[in-house]
């Protein structure tokens, strides 16, 4: 029986728990994999004095200290458990019957040679992540039609190949953007699966959260250039010591075998963007370039203040009004103070000469690059109407909450900046037009909200009555 490639959500494996250890009893047990709870391992044991056979078993439970490490093997082949945690037990007296819960941080569908003990490190993590397909437009299947003198078809020839790939550096990995695929045969025909992956690569093996680390670096700047929630959809892992053995135990490959994160499980089963979305990009890779994707992560640790709660906006799907614009305005203060000054912000200080509220907001506008002057009377004026409704609702002594239309709109003005933002950080060295073409679309959009509901924002900073077309 071929070894099991991947796991899927509501599956159940039975098999036996190996703990590493000589002379240790092997025990059954199942591993779950769900939704809600991600992976957990159920141990059935039995608390009888005189039971020796499950003496380690019970005083797994018992102490709430599990291995670190364990090994479920089953009839579709093996499943190493990292970073195991205790996660409660119940026992039926005066039966004596037990099930014990554990939790791996981290699952890879293969057995992996040398110290059982050891923590998990990898050389290489693979994820595929909403919307790399869409973003780099790359693909792993050709076909081509083969025609005669009458032009109908006689043959179809389909080449699946990796085809696309680009890297950069981040920090001391190497990132890789490429089209990967795999065949899944039945009796008459053949699906082939066609995906993009990001893969980080380092010269010497690493924990995962170190690849995760680098990995969310992208799918940030993903959810910056689609403007919505951006999952991890999958992960694999490659390393030396997780490799394919012929039966007579010699090496002859070190493929990617599924890795399934405490962290990111849950990612899987999210609702995929909306299609609308995913075909709307701010920019492009080709426009982008990899040299804008390492320079994006060099300046991430420094930028995270504006980075955290921008993306936090905009993966909440459907959140209260307010707090999406508290996220993104919060974002813009953060993005202001890294941004320093800019021409023209003194019209936003206060009557003591200091900057405002609203000055940070002028010098993300300013940066954007963008033309907003079909919504405003001034930069500055537009400035301080972001500023307003966001104080207005931060503080209580401001009375009443601002305007739920004003609101709405103010939150999808900041939803647009700070995505704007985001990209111009990464590519510093262009202009607006360079980055997102002469139209874009969410611009349009917003412009059409605004004289949907007639208003426009004076200098003052106030939402008033346009005058029309």
């Amino acid at each position: 029986m071929a070894a099991r490639r991947s796991i899927n959500f509501s599956e159940s494996i039975t098999g036996i728990l190996i703990d590493g250890i000589d002379d240790t009893p092997y025990v059954a047990a199942t591993l779950h994999l769900d939704e809600t709870s991600g992976a957990q391992i159920e141990v059935p044991y039995i608390d009888i004095p005189g039971t020796s056979q499950f003496d380690t078993t019970l005083q797994w439970f018992k102490s709430e200290s599990p291995p670190s490490n364990l090994l479920l093997t089953s009839l579709d082949g093996d499943i190493s458990l990292f970073d195991c945690r205790y996660s409660g037990h119940t026992v039926n007296y005066p039966r004596g019957i037990g099930i014990g819960k554990v939790r791996p941080s981290n699952l890879v569908l293969h057995r992996r040679d040398g110290d059982f003990r050891e923590s998990l490190k990898v050389k290489e993590m693979r994820s595929r992540i909403d919307g790399l397909i869409e973003w780099t437009r790359f693909g792993a299947i050709k076909r081509t039609t083969h025609t005669d003198d009458d032009n109908l078809v006689q043959k179809v020839t389909i080449e699946v190949a990796s085809l696309n790939e680009v890297s950069w550096r981040q920090k001391s990995a190497t990132m890789r953007l490429g089209s990967n695929w795999n065949v899944d045969p039945a009796r008459n025909s053949v699906t082939v699966n066609e995906a993009v992956s990001l893969t980080s690569s380092f010269d010497e093996p690493q924990p995962i959260d170190v690849h995760l680390a680098e990995h969310r670096k992208v799918a940030a700047l993903l959810s910056f250039i689609f403007g919505c929630a951006i999952y991890f959809r999958r992960h694999d892992v490659r390393d030396s010591r997780f490799s394919g053995k012929t039966l007579d135990g010699r090496v002859v490959e070190h493929p990617f075998y599924q890795l399934v994160n405490r962290s990111t499980v849950k990612e899987h089963a999210k609702p995929t963007p909306p299609r609308g979305r995913l075909i709307q990009p701010l920019t492009d890779l080709k426009t982008l370039e990899p040299r804008g994707l390492e320079e994006w992560a060099n300046k991430y640790d420094n930028w995270d203040r504006f980075i955290h709660p921008a993306v936090s906006a905009l993966n909440r799907p459907g959140a209260i009004l307010e707090n999406l614009v508290v996220n993104a305005a919060m974002s813009m203060e953060a993005a202001g103070s890294l941004l320093g000054q800019v021409s023209g912000e003194s019209a936003t200080y206060s009557r003591g000469g200091k900057p405002t509220t609203a000055t940070y907001m002028y010098r993300c506008l300013a940066k954007s690059g963008w033309d907003w002057s079909s919504m405003c009377g001034s930069t500055a004026g537009l400035s301080r109407a972001i500023a307003n409704n966001y104080n207005t609702i931060k503080h209580f002594d401001r009375g009443q909450f601002p305007d739920p239309a004003e609101t709405y709109l103010v939150g999808s003005l900041t939803a647009l900046i700070v995505r704007m933002l985001a990209i111009r950080v990464a590519r510093s060295d262009q202009d607006s037009t360079d980055l997102f073409g002469e139209r874009v679309h969410d611009f349009d959009r917003l412009q059409e909200e605004f004289e949907a509901n007639g208003l426009i924002i004076d200098d003052a900073g106030n939402f008033v009555a346009s005058s029309g077309p």
